[in-house]
């Protein structure tokens, strides 16, 4: 996989579908939405999962922990320049996010089917669907 800064366009997407999970808000009716752009990205699950614990969830963390964190949306240039900032850190004396990091965990284990099934191109089950 690319280096973050040499892929900002093809990143863009998947930095604002996961950046969702992030806003201080009720996030349950992200996963249709955020599942289909990360099925159509050219990016491995794998690569996904990279992408969302090492640069969207270490930029986006403290949002969850904010007494009045950002509840509208994430403005997309925003957002890259917050995540280009940390990649172009050390990688040593970056804040990898190991806080909360549970909940980047939470939010790949709700996606990844999704993408999966979207991949394959067939209907993933979820908890509220009734039994067949």
């Amino acid at each position: 996989m690319k280096p973050a800064a040499d892929d900002v366009d093809a990143r863009r997407p998947v930095w604002s579908a996961f950046a969702d999970f992030y806003l201080d808000t009720d996030t349950t009716g992200f996963e249709p939405s955020a599942a289909a752009v990360l099925a159509a990205s050219t990016y491995s699950l794998e690569e996904l999962r990279a992408i969302l614990l090492d640069e969207v969830h270490a930029a986006l963390y403290p949002n969850l922990v904010s007494v009045a964190g950002e509840w509208a949306g994430f403005e997309a240039d925003w957002l890259a320049a917050r995540i280009l900032g940390q990649q172009a850190t050390p990688r040593w004396r970056r804040p990898r996010g190991r806080l909360l990091r549970g909940t980047a965990a939470s939010i790949w284990t709700s996606l990844e089917p999704r993408v999966r099934a979207l991949r394959e191109a067939t209907p993933v089950a979820t908890k509220d669907d009734p039994p067949r």
